[in-house]
């Protein structure tokens, strides 16, 4: 027995649920073109019918709603369906030697899903809007198609049933461990995804100490249709974190947020090129900010910033 994906009605009109497998969001065999291309596809899959005639203009209307795409869309998809094909994931049919470019005979068999199996070797799926693919794809976001894994991602990390459906809590340093991209990326992602109204976030503003120093309370997260649910839970969530642990008020205002990942910067700079893109006063705010940060919290922070790199600034003060 196989299941497609579902249309519903919702208050922005006509959406579609695609399901796409946990195991191969985070697969290595799967690069972010063949992702793209695997919702393209995953859209159009009916129930027990194998064979499609599929076209680049076709994928593109699913994703992006338009026949003709963006180039960078438009190469995503190629390149992920060739992928596709060579690994054998999907299997082509062709009969017509004089098809035209770009136009194929494919046999999906092997997208569709499969409840029997998924029952017996719980396998796990994650329904993914294609409404907030859609507007990933269309914006002017130069990392876009990276951005569509990481959304495919982040909603395979939301409980999936109970009171908290809907609502993630999956700390930022542990999302990078677990797709292999740095954390202030991460960060950055969350933010583009917040900014366009796709995702909502929950941030706390609170910190617990324990036997492994000062630790940042992890925000919640999840569709912005949850925003309501989303910040109920979090504060509940908040509340209840870290029982055993000393709850402190924020190690990091926005401004030692800013001052640290400018910070950050500062290091691969001068790791990468030797060059130095802020002017004093901003070296001055960092370095001042980051000071306090240090002062304020040394008997629990295990590892705090090195300041010593802005030694050779008449605003140094040394370190204790």
């Amino acid at each position: 027995m196989s299941s497609s994906p579902f249309i519903y009605s919702g208050k922005e009109g006509l959406k579609i649920k695609v399901f796409i497998k946990d195991n191969i969001i985070l697969s290595d065999e799967f690069d972010n073109d063949m992702i793209v291309t695997y919702l393209g596809l995953r859209q159009i899959l009916k129930n027990n019918i194998n064979n499609y005639f599929v076209s680049i203009g076709l994928l593109s209307y699913h994703l992006t709603g338009k026949q003709i795409a963006s180039k960078l869309v438009t190469k995503s998809i190629l390149s992920g369906l060739s992928k596709m094909i060579e690994k054998k994931i999907i299997i082509t049919n062709e009969i017509d030697k004089d098809r035209r470019t770009n136009d194929w005979i494919l046999d999906l068999s092997k997208l569709q899903i499969n409840t029997d199996k998924n029952k017996k070797e719980k396998e796990f799926y994650t329904s993914i809007d294609s409404k907030y693919v859609s507007m990933i794809l269309n914006s002017d976001m130069k990392d876009k198609i990276s951005i569509v894994r990481f959304y495919c991602y982040l909603m395979s990390t939301v409980s999936k049933t109970g009171k908290k459906a809907g609502v993630g809590f999956t700390a930022y340093q542990d999302m990078a461990k677990s797709i292999n991209i740095c954390r202030q990326t991460i960060s950055k992602y969350m933010d583009k995804l917040e900014n366009k109204k796709i995702i909502h976030i929950y941030k706390s503003t609170d910190s617990i100490v324990d036997s492994k120093g000062i630790r940042e309370i992890p925000n919640t997260y999840g569709d912005i249709d949850n925003e309501n649910k989303i910040i109920s839970v979090g504060r509940s969530y908040i509340e209840n974190y870290g029982n055993n642990a000393k709850k402190i008020k924020s190690t990091k205002t926005s401004k030692t947020r800013s001052a640290s990942a400018k910070y950050n910067i500062l290091m691969k700079d001068l790791e990468s090129t030797g060059e130095i893109r802020y002017n004093d006063n901003e070296l001055k705010e960092i370095y001042e900010t980051l000071l306090e940060y240090n002062r304020k919290y040394e008997k629990y922070e295990k590892d705090p910033k090195d300041l010593s790199i802005f030694s050779n600034y008449d605003f140094y003060k040394g370190e204790k």
